[in-house]
This record gives structure tokens, C-alpha cells and sequence, in this order.
């Protein structure tokens, strides 16, 4: 019989080789020597008794942890503000000078601009880094915005900004505009740091009432500005109390021109119409909005409304009004002011003492004759009724009429 796959025959000569072969090399093997076992008793040993390590306390881990947070939140925000920049921009404004309501609205609206004008030849080149850095910085800051606009090009009154401010007629050209005032140049050469542009920007920013104490004042600021708040006063009392109610205010209404009045110096007549809207109140100041609408074309139109209450709620309230010009009451023309006359005084000539006796006296020698054409006229009594008197007194009815004159004018 043939044998079957995989079969082994213990009696092969070959089998028999390897297991000899086998029993030979596990005789000469031998395991580790004493001393090589007593070296690795040692070494686990030194292992097994090896000093662990000091757990940090948690203020250090606490430390620890916050320090990678703040890191990373670093990281975040720049990150943010770079995707900000990306996305929003670097926070200019591309003004056309074409839009009308919104060159109006930078230009009188109120709100503080820093405006940097180009032309054709300069429209594309690099703006100032100064600007281009620190723009988004100026309107966290100060509540400045930035824009960038054509000045020599006409607007839609076929006048350029440059020619209606009566600005430089060529580059390089900025300003800065704000609470409704005129536009103020700005040089940016030498600046370079936004520390540096903002403190050069503040006091053109900077709210203020201004005190009527000239003619000109009440035309410049007042009369020719679309509105403006009059705080008429007859002691400072009275003007301290308003300008405390309304001054809080002032920079939430930055169009709003703000000016104080010494009623007790100046005369400002007003309609009957309007008068009839102060406040019956008194004792305290009386507090007036003044509108001027220009047309075009034609004459401006004036009017005004008096604040019925000094609180700063009806206050807020009457500043939005005269900023929107809520129904105001219609003046025949622009108001005016003027000194008050002062009144002459009524003096009393002195009652005339009786003259006293004249004492005797030595008979004078007799007198020389007068040259013609010599005569002297000093101490004479004709001479002296003849002469002016230095006082005289006012009559009581010219008194009483001119009085009637004043109450009948309607007057703040």
C-alpha cells in the first residue's frame, strides 16, 4: 500500500538526525548567568523605588490654562479684525460728489468727517497710511468717519466743494467737518500715527454754547444756520439751570447750534404768533428753536417754537423737533436783535438856597471907566440866565410814553 500524504515514518533515518540534533543544542544552551540576574534584581529594584514625579498644584495648572487661552484669544481676535478687513474693508468711504442727500448729510448733517479729496490724476493712488490704518480706530475713538470724494468736480449746484468752502484748488486737500460747522483744513504731512491725527481732529470736534456778546455772533451763529437753540437768560442763574438740562444733549443733536442770550443787554422782538408759545412759566430762562429753510432760487424762511418744560425729557423731545423742523411758527423775516437803549436818568435840579444878607460893606472907590469892546462878562447875572442849564429833568409824561413804547413791543 502506498503511503498517505503527510504521513511521517519514525523509523526515517532523517528524523531521527534532527532529533539528535535537537537534545545537542538544548544541551549547550544555558540561561542567564548569577551575576547577570542579580543585575536585572538591581535595575527593577532602582525602577520600583525611582521618585515620582510632584503633581503641579492647581494654581499652576490654573495659571497654565489661562495663559493658553489668552494666547489663543489673541490669536482670535486678530484673526477677526483681519477677516473684518477682508470682508468690510478698511472702513473709507467712497463718497460721489453727484449724491446730493448724502453730500449734504456729510457736509451739514452734523456727524464729524475727515475727508480726503482727489482728483483725476490723484483718484488712484495709494491714500495716506496714516488713513488707511487708522480709520476704523477714528470711528471707535471719536465717532469720526472717513471718506474719500472729488472736491474739484461740480455738484449737482454747478459749484465744486472746494469753490463753495473756498478751499486750495488743488491737491493735496483735506478737512475735517462737524456739529454743522463750516469745514476746517487738515494737513496730514508729518502725521503718522493715529495718536497723533486723533489729537490733531479733537478740537474740531468739541461741543460748545456759544455767548452772544457781539451783532455779528448772532448772525454767525445763530441766524444762518439751519437751526439753532437760543437760551434767553437775565442772570446767570437762570442761563447755569438750562445749560445744564441741555448740554448733556448737545452731542446726540451735533446740527443743533447752541447760543446763550443776556436778555437784560440785548432786545430780540419776535411775532405775536410765536410769543403766544412761551412758556407762561416764569422765573426761569426761556429756551427758543430758530429754523431757517433756504429755497432755491428765492428767500430763506424763518421759524421758531419755545420748550414748554426744562426737563430732560421734554427737552430731548423739542431739540429732535427743532432739528426736524416740526411745525414750526412762521416768521415775516429773519430775527433780530439789538442793545437796549438805556434810559435817562430824571434828575431834580437842587431847591436854590435863599442868598444870604450881604454884610455892610466900606464904600468902593470909584471905578475907571471900561474901554469899549473890553468888557468883562464873568460872574454876571444876565450871562448866566443866558447860558444852558448843565441838568435838566424829564418831563413825566414824555416818561410815561416812552414806557408805553416798550410794553407794547413783544420782546424776549
Amino acid at each position: 500500500m502506498g503511503k498517505k500524504a503527510g504521513y511521517i515514518d519514525p523509523d526515517d533515518e532523517r528524523l531521527k538526525v534532527g532529533q539528535k540534533q535537537l537534545v545537542e543544542d538544548s544541551a549547550k544552551w544555558k540561561g542567564p548567568s548569577h551575576k547577570e540576574r542579580q543585575q536585572e534584581r538591581e535595575i527593577k529594584k532602582a525602577m520600583k523605588n525611582r521618585a515620582k514625579p510632584e503633581k503641579a498644584s492647581w494654581k499652576q495648572q490654573a495659571a497654565g490654562w489661562f495663559f493658553i487661552v489668552f494666547i489663543c484669544g489673541i490669536g482670535f481676535v486678530s484673526f477677526l479684525f483681519t477677516m473684518s478687513d477682508v470682508i468690510v474693508g478698511n472702513g473709507i468711504v467712497q463718497l460721489d460728489v453727484q449724491d446730493t442727500l448724502k453730500l449734504k448729510a456729510v457736509l451739514f448733517g452734523g456727524e464729524p468727517w475727515l475727508v480726503y479729496c482727489v482728483n483725476q490724476d490723484t483718484e488712484n493712488y495709494r491714500l495716506p497710511p496714516v488713513l488707511e490704518e487708522n480709520a476704523r480706530s477714528l470711528w471707535r475713538n471719536l465717532g469720526l468717519s472717513v471718506g474719500v470724494l472729488k472736491c474739484w468736480e461740480p455738484t449737482s449746484s454747478g459749484r465744486s466743494v472746494a469753490q463753495r468752502f473756498k478751499l486750495n484748488l488743488k491737491p493735496p486737500l483735506s478737512f475735517v467737518v462737524a456739529n454743522g460747522n463750516k469745514p476746517r483744513t487738515l494737513g496730514l504731512t508729518g502725521i503718522s500715527k493715529g495718536e497723533e491725527l486723533e489729537k490733531r481732529l479733537r478740537p474740531a470736534l468739541a461741543l460748545e454754547i456759544v455767548r452772544i456778546d457781539a451783532l455779528k455772533h448772532w448772525t454767525g451763529s445763530c441766524t444762518s444756520r439751519r437751526s439753532c437753540v437760543v437760551i434767553g437768560h437775565k442772570n446767570q442763574a437762570q442761563r447755569d439751570t438750562a445749560t445744564n438740562v441741555l448740554k448733556p444733549l448737545h452731542s446726540s443733536f451735533r446740527a443743533l447750534q447752541m447760543v446763550t442770550l443776556d436778555t437784560s443787554f440785548w432786545q430780540l422782538k419776535l411775532e405775536e404768533a410765536l410769543m403766544a408759545t412761551r412758556n407762561k412759566d416764569k422765573g426761569g430762562a426761556d429756551v427758543l428753536c430758530l429754523t431757517r429753510e433756504d429755497v432755491p432760487g428765492g428767500n430763506s424762511s424763518y421759524g421758531g417754537f419755545f420748550l414748554q418744560s426744562l426737563e430732560a425729557g421734554s427737552a430731548k423731545v423739542f431739540l429732535q423737533a427743532c432739528l426736524d423742523h416740526s411745525s414750526p411758527v412762521a416768521l415775516k423775516a429773519s430775527p433780530k436783535i439789538k442793545a437796549r437803549p438805556s434810559k435817562p436818568k430824571k434828575v431834580t435840579p437842587p431847591t436854590p438856597k435863599a442868598p444870604k444878607a450881604p454884610k455892610a460893606r466900606a464904600p468902593a472907590p470909584p471905578q475907571r471907566k471900561a474901554k469899549k469892546g473890553s468888557v468883562d462878562q464873568v460872574g454876571s447875572r444876565e450871562s448866566l440866565e443866558s447860558e444852558e442849564p448843565l441838568f435838566e429833568a424829564v418831563e413825566e409824561d414824555e416818561e410815561e410814553e416812552e414806557e408805553e413804547t416798550e410794553e407794547d413791543e413783544v420782546e424776549l
